[in-house]
């Protein structure tokens, strides 16, 4: 990901949402860490999509349906108690997902540039506890993208934590579904006028997969 990229994406973004309730995590927030400990630069700004936390789905506004399209939106349901937005930039062709704070990181997360932007972001450490949860519950039938181990292990040397060895048979890479039919049943339970779904094939057309 080009720094001009994101900085066009935050520029359009930054309108639509409560800055102070939101927090960037995820591979640029990893990047940037990486970046001013003067550690391994291979992160940088390499991750396709950009990731925030956030305590409530009210932190991001319904007018971000103006200037982004919405690949997904959960909110909670029986059996599921989580809330997700995924938003794709057809601009700068990147797809941006707010998940919930889950370990309540965002009270220790502190406001740095981002492309140009004052944003708060996650400390490194609180990156590697969410990995390492996530982390701790892959197995062969239930495994977990490797691409989380790989960030663990930057970070635990990063933040002078041990990681502990993961078996490749636990560790997956996700194959993105490319049907233009396929209907989410979560998307499908959270309809809502506010934030009405984008045609599949307009987010395939985008990013190369729904």
């Amino acid at each position: 990901m080009k720094s001009e990229a994101l900085h066009e994406c935050l520029h359009r973004l930054i309108p639509h949402i409560d800055a102070a309730r939101i927090a960037l995590t995820g591979g640029v927030a990893i990047g940037m860490h990486v970046d001013v400990s003067g550690g391994d630069q291979r992160h940088g700004f390499a991750a396709d999509d950009v990731d925030f936390v956030t305590g409530d789905v009210g932190a991001v506004r319904q007018t971000v349906t103006n200037d982004f399209l919405v690949s997904h939106f959960h909110l909670p349901q029986p059996g599921y108690p989580k809330f997700l937005i995924q938003l794709v930039d057809s601009t700068s062709r990147l797809r941006l997902d707010f998940f919930p704070d889950t370990l309540r990181a965002l009270g220790r997360a502190a406001v740095i540039d981002v492309a140009g932007f004052p944003l708060l972001v996650l400390n490194a450490n609180d990156i590697l506890d969410h990995k390492l949860a996530l982390l701790s519950t892959a197995s062969v039938t239930s495994p977990v993208e490797g691409k989380h181990y790989a960030d663990a292990k930057s970070l635990g040397v990063m933040c002078g934590r041990d990681v502990p060895p993961v078996a490749a048979s636990r560790l997956i890479t996700t194959a993105y579904s490319q049907a233009a039919d396929e209907q989410c049943l979560r998307c499908e339970a959270s309809r809502c006028d506010a934030f009405p779904l984008a045609p599949k094939r307009a987010i395939i057309d985008i990013l190369g997969y729904a």
